[in-house]
């Protein structure tokens, strides 16, 4: 493949389901703007293998094919996801699309967010999408409660009426 010039799109590619929005959008804006589309997938050592036909699947996954009006780059990187994706848009025509990935404060407090660091160092305009709905279902919080508020066993009879009764023997 060529190299493409500046400006263009730059994604990474993630196989979440907050991902799959990031290239839905990515290749959207690069079809709006008319350019031409990067597509980045981080490989740190905790991955195999990562090659194209990783980033080949992510479309598949995300638009049902690789899309053919546009012109798209990809790219396998041994940096670590946000030094990826600030090195792929050192531009500052370029435009950087990431996820969030919506896990909350604490989640963000002790493993870090790509898209809070990427924001803070990327020298182009950076594009946040949301969590797409079905992940706010997926990952929905249970909230604070108090010791004992929760009991999954009454839980268990609740929603299943054959189990009311029957002591508890473990699973």
């Amino acid at each position: 493949m060529k190299k493409f010039g500046h400006p263009r799109v730059v994604v990474g590619i993630d196989d979440s389901l907050t991902g799959l929005a990031a290239i839905r959008t990515a290749v959207a804006e690069a079809r709006r703007r008319m350019l031409p589309l990067y597509a980045v997938r981080s490989r740190t050592t905790a991955i195999a293998c990562v090659d194209s036909t990783t980033i080949t699947t992510a479309f598949l996954d995300a638009l049902g094919s690789v899309p053919t009006d546009i012109e798209i780059e990809t790219a396998v990187s041994f940096l670590p996801v946000r030094d990826a994706l600030c090195t792929a848009a050192a531009d500052p025509r370029d435009l950087l699309v990431v996820g969030c990935s919506g896990k909350g404060f604490w989640h963000t407090l002790w493993s870090g967010s790509v898209a809070h660091a990427v924001m803070r160092r990327a020298r182009c305009p950076v594009l946040a999408v949301p969590v797409p709905e079905m992940a706010r279902v997926v990952h929905r919080p249970h909230g604070w409660r108090r010791r004992g508020q929760w009991d999954p066993i009454r839980q268990l009879e609740a929603e299943r009426p054959e189990f009311q009764g029957r002591p508890y023997s473990g699973i």
